[in-house]
């Protein structure tokens, strides 16, 4: 078995400040509590605290305080929020320890200088009104109501170890106003929508070119539309300085039978202009539905920049117009009749350092394409200059791969990835390296996040078994399709200290 312990991604000071929970030296921050049976006339202390609308309201509180969220299910409706913190003195919004609220709902935050960060709670929608029975609405039918559950059109938000689902649109969405914003340690699925001629709703969906945008370390699966939707189609716009790190996305489209869906899209259509300094690095895929679901980056127009590094994508790769890019490290692995890489540069030639690749291929078929042109690795390498020292083989993946990412959040916690293609019962997986030893812990299945843990006890160094068998789904609020478990061949577990 292949374990591999990748290191948590380093991210970008701008963002580091956004999530800071303390104030500077000299600057005093406060603590309020909020509670399911708060109220707007509450001083915010633990026996008078406040509701959540009034917290986020701005209207209390101030840079650098901690709100602390009681146990509970709060039901917000919608909110639309302008509250703002300072740099270097977020307002965060966390629950208080031991304790696991439940908001029910959605937020939008706009019109302010951000710094704010929500971490680890629950958020989720009731609303069980998610089939249109309209054709021809497009993205906006009437007898529902798609509410994105998180929208940023506000700079320097931190959105941290959210568990987000059931969202009647997107789960989080990013403007082309949401500059320095972070989506980190995300769990996100059965968002979105279905009428009979169309599916909406993606698990995180961002725009824009002005600062940075960070999306590391989420998990996205079984939403009605892409799984993570970089993209843009609104005149004169770009996408620009985007980081996608660490993430697992699998299953696009799973709650839904009307439209096929990619797990990763990065590019932009017309009338939007172009992408450009792009990073796609360290993400792990998983060809769950049998589609082309080739992780696609460039869509229309002329690219800038991209940094394509160490990423474990058994369904390929499809690149299209990019300028300049850098390919290494990465392992592809192609789906006939689809290609492990399908590159489309008839707009632009492009200069590229390609190489160091891990290359597997199928007997079917499915090898490289070079504008429309199947080649072989033989054929592939004359034609490019590429991968002049990389492997390639021919036949499945096999054995059982498992991939831990450390939290940087939270000490103690980490997303485990198995690819389990002997269908083996149960995995070993060592966390030695991530727990501390006399560590309560358990392991959540990602796909039923909510269920039992599948493993708890008491860490003494012994490594964990993880079963690969027996896993359930969690069913979709309203009447959306729920997809089969991608266990025992693939799965998702995150390891949570306790």
């Amino acid at each position: 078995m292949n374990t591999r312990m990748i290191s948590p991604p380093i991210i970008t000071v701008c963002l580091l400040l956004c999530g800071l929970v303390f104030a500077p030296a000299g600057i005093a921050a406060h603590t309020w509590y909020v509670a399911t049976n708060g109220t707007p006339s509450g001083s915010g202390t633990l026996s008078s605290p406040y509701d959540l609308a009034t917290a986020l309201s701005g209207a209390v509180g101030g840079p650098g305080d901690v709100f602390w969220l009681r146990g509970g299910t709060y039901v917000i409706g919608h909110i639309d929020t302008k509250i703002q913190g300072a740099p270097g003195q977020p307002i965060t919004f966390q629950p208080r320890p031991g304790e696991q609220p439940r908001v029910n709902g959605s937020l939008s935050f706009f019109e302010s200088a951000g710094y704010v960060v929500l971490r680890d709670f629950e958020l989720f929608s009731s609303d069980a009104n998610r089939v249109s029975t309209q054709t021809n609405a497009g993205f906006n039918p009437t007898d529902i109501n798609p509410i994105t559950g998180i929208a940023s059109y506000s700079p320097n938000m931190s959105f941290i170890n959210l568990i987000m689902h059931d969202e009647t649109r997107e789960g989080i969405y990013i403007s082309h106003e949401g500059s320095n914003n972070l989506i980190y340690g995300c769990v996100v699925f059965n968002t979105g929508w279905r009428s009979p001629d169309n599916a909406e709703g993606h698990g995180i969906y961002v725009q824009g070119s002005e600062g940075t945008r960070e999306v590391a370390d989420n998990i996205v699966f079984n939403n009605a539309g892409v799984g993570l939707h970089i993209y843009a189609n609104d005149p004169g716009q770009d996408l620009a300085s985007i980081i996608l790190d660490g993430n697992v996305a699998f299953n696009a489209g799973a709650i839904q039978s009307v439209r096929d869906y990619r797990d990763w899209i990065v590019g932009v259509d017309a009338p939007s202009i172009s992408a450009d300094q792009i990073v796609f690095k360290n993400n792990l895929g998983y060809p769950a539905r049998g589609e082309n679901d080739a992780v696609q980056i460039g869509r229309q127009g002329v690219n800038g920049n991209v940094a394509i590094l160490n990423n474990y994508l058994p369904q390929g790769l499809e690149l299209n117009n990019w300028t300049s890019a850098t390919v290494t490290g990465n392992l592809f692995a192609a789906q006939p009749p689809y290609g492990a890489v399908n590159l489309n540069q008839t707009m632009v030639s492009l200069a590229a350092d390609w190489n160091h690749n891990s290359y597997a291929v199928l007997p079917a078929g499915g090898g490289f394409l070079d504008n429309a042109n199947p080649l072989s690795f033989a054929g592939w390498r004359a034609a490019t200059g590429f991968d002049s020292n990389s492997a390639y083989r021919v036949g499945s993946l096999t054995g059982t791969t498992v991939f831990i990412r450390p939290n940087q959040y939270q000490p103690g916690r980490a997303n485990i990835i198995v690819y389990n293609r002997r269908g083996l019962r149960s995995v070993s997986v060592n966390v030695s390296q991530v727990l501390p030893r006399n560590t309560a812990y358990e392991v959540r299945n990602a796909q039923n996040y909510f269920g039992r843990p599948v493993v708890s006890g008491i860490f003494r160094g012994q490594p964990l078994i993880l079963p690969m068998t027996g896993l359930q789904v969690a069913v979709p609020n309203g009447s959306m399709r729920t997809p089969p478990s991608t266990a025992p061949m693939f799965n998702v577990f995150v390891l949570l200290p306790r």
